[in-house]
C-alpha cells in the first residue's frame, strides 16, 4: 500500500505546477529574476522574503525560515493533514485519491479527538438552543434579530448556558480536557482548565470552506464587554485566514464569481435569509491578504458593504485597496441612513438592501467622496493637490486601461482640474523607481547560523550534479564536513540517491528526513543561483584543500616541537609539512584568494 501512496504522491507533484499553486492562495507572487517572490503567508513583514522555485518546485521563506513543497505549503496554510493535503491537491488536478489504510500516530489521533471535540461542541450548543429551558434567552434574542427556524438551523446557531456545561459533556463521549485546549474550546485559567466562552451567549459557529467547523464565536447576552469573543487561535482556525459563512456562500460565489463581503454574523446570516447568498465577512479583524486570496480563488469581484459611520469608511476605504492591489474588481456600498446591513433588511426587505449595492460606486469614487467629505465651500489648491495625489496612488493600482481613464475623467469632473493634468502626473507616478528587493544578506533569517562557507560549497555542487553524491567515483564523505548539519544533509541525500528507483524529486524525500533548520540549509542550496562551471572538478578541488588542510593542522604542532626540541626531527613529517604548504598557496592562488 506504501508503494501505490508513493506513487499517487509523485504523480500529483509531476502534474502540479508550484507557482501556480502558490498564486491561488498570494496573487501578489511576482517574477523576479529566475525565482517568483512575495510576502510571507506564514508571518508579517514588509519586505517580499517569500521565494517560489519553479524548477525545483519549492518555497521558502528567508525572514522565517518556513518552506517545502506543495502539500507542506497547503498543509500549512489549511491546516490540513498530510492525507487532506494529498486529497485536495489530486481533486485540483483530477487524480482520485483512494483512502490508504495506515497505522494513526498518536499526534493523528491527537488532531483527529479535536476535530470530534469541535464538531460535538457544535452539536452540543445548537441542541441547548433548540431544546433547553435555560436557553429562552437565546431563543428570544435571535427572534428579535428576525432569524427564521430555518436560518437558525442552516448556520446551526447554539447557545452556552451561563452555568457551562461543556467540559462534563465532552467528557462524557470520552474526550478529556486537554483535547479541548488543542482545539480552542477550553483554556487555563487560575491553575484549572475551563470553558474558553464565559457568562451567557448565543453562539455562532465558524467553518471552514469544506463545511468542517474549526472555531466559534460568542456574543455576550449581558452588558459585559467584549461583546463578541471568538474561539482562540488553533491548529484548525485563524482569524487571518476565515471568513464566516464562507462555506454556505461558495456555490453562490462560484456561479456568480462575485462575493459581497459584510462586516459581522448577523449582517451575513440576515444577508442569507434574504436571498444574499454569496455574502460572507471577516471575523471582528480587518480585512487580510489571506481573506482576499481565498476570495480570488472563487471570484473575480468583491463589493465591500459597510456602515456608514467614520470608522465604517475608513475600513471599507482600507479593504477596498487591498483588494485591488491583489488583482480583484472591487466596489463599496453604502448602507443609506447609518443603519447597517441587517437592519435596513429588517426593516426595509430585500429590495432596498439590492438597490444600495446597485449603487456601489468604484474606489477612486469612493475614495474622492470620503476625502471630500465635511467640505463647504471653495477648495484650496493645495487640497485639490494632496487629494488629486491620493485618488491617483489608488488608480495607478488598476490593471485595467480603461478603467483608469473612467476614475481619473470621474477625479477631473471632482475636484474641477484638467484630465490632461492628471494623466501626465499618473504616468509620471507610473515610471518611478521600483522599489528594491532587499538583498539575501538584510532578509536572511538571523537565528538560521549559516554554513561554513566550504560546507556549503561543496553541498552546492553537490545539489547542482547529484550522481556526484554516489557510486564508484564519490569524492566526498560525512567526515569531509566540520558543520554537522552539512554532514546530515549529504546522508540524507546519499541515503535517497543510492535507491535503485531515486527519481527528480530526490530533494524533496531528502528534506522529509531532516529537521527544519536543516530542510531550511537544503532549500537555501536549491535557491542558490550561482553559477558553478563544472561541479565536478570544483568539488573534488574543495575537497582535496579540506583534507589537506586538515592534514595540515595535525602536522604543525608536531613540527613546532621539532623547531622548540622538544621531539626528534622527522625529515618525512617535515618534507610533508612544506608540501602541503606549497600545494595549499598554490591552490589560494588559483581561487583568487
Amino acid at each position: 500500500m506504501a508503494r501505490i501512496a508513493e506513487n499517487i504522491k509523485e504523480e500529483i507533484r509531476d502534474k502540479t505546477d508550484i507557482v501556480e499553486l502558490v498564486r491561488e492562495y498570494i496573487p501578489t507572487l511576482k517574477q523576479k529574476g529566475r525565482g517568483f517572490w512575495a510576502r510571507c503567508p506564514f508571518h508579517d513583514e514588509k519586505s517580499a522574503s517569500f521565494q517560489v522555485n519553479q524548477e525545483r518546485q519549492i518555497y521558502h521563506c528567508f525572514g522565517c525560515g518556513e518552506g517545502g513543497d506543495i502539500y507542506k505549503f497547503v498543509m500549512k496554510l489549511e491546516g490540513l493533514s498530510f492525507p487532506e493535503a494529498l486529497e485536495k491537491l489530486g481533486e485540483r488536478v483530477g487524480i482520485e485519491v483512494k483512502p490508504q489504510p495506515r497505522v494513526l500516530t498518536a499526534q493523528d489521533k491527537r488532531r483527529q479527538q479535536a476535530k470530534d471535540a469541535l464538531e460535538s461542541a457544535r452539536e452540543y450548543y445548537h441542541r441547548i438552543l433548540i431544546d433547553r429551558p435555560e436557553a429562552q434567552a437565546g431563543r428570544d434574542y435571535f427572534s428579535r434579530r428576525g432569524l427564521t427556524a430555518e436560518t437558525i438551523e442552516r448556520f446551526r446557531l447554539g447557545y452556552r448556558p451561563k452555568r457551562g456545561g461543556l467540559l462534563a459533556a465532552a467528557a462524557k463521549k470520552g474526550l478529556d480536557s486537554a483535547v479541548l485546549v488543542d482545539a480552542g474550546l477550553a483554556a487555563e485559567r487560575q491553575g484549572s482548565i475551563k470553558e474558553f466562552f464565559w457568562d451567557e451567549r448565543v453562539i455562532f459557529p465558524i467553518h471552514n470552506g469544506k463545511g468542517e467547523v474549526v472555531g466559534f464565536g460568542g456574543r455576550t447576552l449581558g452588558a459585559e464587554e467584549p461583546k463578541y469573543v471568538n474561539s482562540s487561535e488553533s491548529q484548525f482556525f485563524s482569524k487571518r485566514k476565515s471568513l464566516y459563512a464562507m462555506d454556505l456562500a461558495l456555490p453562490a460565489m462560484r456561479k456568480a464569481r462575485r462575493a459581497l463581503l459584510l462586516e459581522g454574523y448577523m449582517d451575513v446570516i440576515a444577508a442569507h435569509q434574504f436571498g444574499f447568498l454569496n455574502a460572507c465577512a471577516p471575523l471582528g479583524t480587518a480585512l487580510t491578504e489571506e481573506h482576499i486570496a481565498t476570495l480570488k480563488r472563487f471570484v473575480d469581484h468583491v463589493t465591500i458593504v459597510f456602515d456608514a459611520d467614520a470608522a465604517g469608511a475608513a475600513a471599507a476605504l482600507r479593504g477596498a485597496e487591498m483588494t485591488l492591489a491583489q488583482g480583484l474588481g472591487v466596489s463599496v456600498a453604502t448602507v443609506p441612513g447609518a443603519k447597517d446591513p441587517d437592519e435596513l433588511l429588517q426593516a426595509e426587505g430585500a429590495e432596498a438592501f439590492q438597490e444600495a449595492i446597485d449603487s456601489a460606486e468604484d474606489l477612486a469614487a469612493f475614495k474622492t467622496r470620503v476625502l471630500l467629505k465635511g467640505r463647504s465651500g471653495a477648495i484650496s489648491s493645495e487640497e485639490k493637490a494632496r487629494i488629486a495625489a491620493e485618488v491617483l496612488s489608488t488608480i495607478r493600482k488598476c490593471s485595467d486601461e480603461v478603467l483608469r481613464g473612467e476614475w481619473l475623467r470621474h477625479l477631473a469632473e471632482s475636484l474641477k482640474v484638467d484630465e490632461a493634468s492628471l494623466r501626465r502626473q499618473l504616468d509620471r507616478g507610473a515610471q518611478a523607481p521600483a522599489a528594491r528587493r532587499p538583498a539575501r544578506e538584510e532578509i536572511e533569517r538571523a537565528s538560521l547560523k549559516p554554513l561554513p562557507v566550504v560546507d556549503r560549497d561543496i553541498l552546492a555542487c553537490l545539489v547542482r550534479e547529484p550522481g556526484l553524491v554516489v557510486g564508484e567515483g564519490t569524492l566526498v564523505s560525512e567526515s569531509d564536513f566540520e558543520d554537522p548539519r552539512a554532514g546530515n544533509i549529504f546522508t540524507r541525500m546519499r541515503e535517497e540517491l543510492s535507491k535503485p528507483d531515486a527519481a527528480s524529486h530526490w530533494h524533496h524525500r531528502v528534506e522529509e528526513g531532516l529537521d527544519e533548520a536543516e530542510a531550511g540549509l537544503l532549500r537555501d542550496l536549491l535557491n542558490d543561483e550561482r553559477a558553478i562551471e563544472g561541479p565536478g572538478t570544483v568539488l573534488g578541488e574543495l575537497v582535496s584543500v579540506r583534507r589537506k588542510q586538515r592534514r595540515l593542522s595535525v602536522l604543525e604542532p608536531l613540527v613546532l616541537k621539532m623547531i622548540d626540541g622538544e621531539i626528534p626531527l622527522d625529515g618525512e613529517i617535515q618534507k610533508e609539512f612544506g608540501r602541503l604548504q606549497a600545494e595549499l598557496r598554490g591552490s589560494a592562488r588559483r581561487s583568487g584568494e
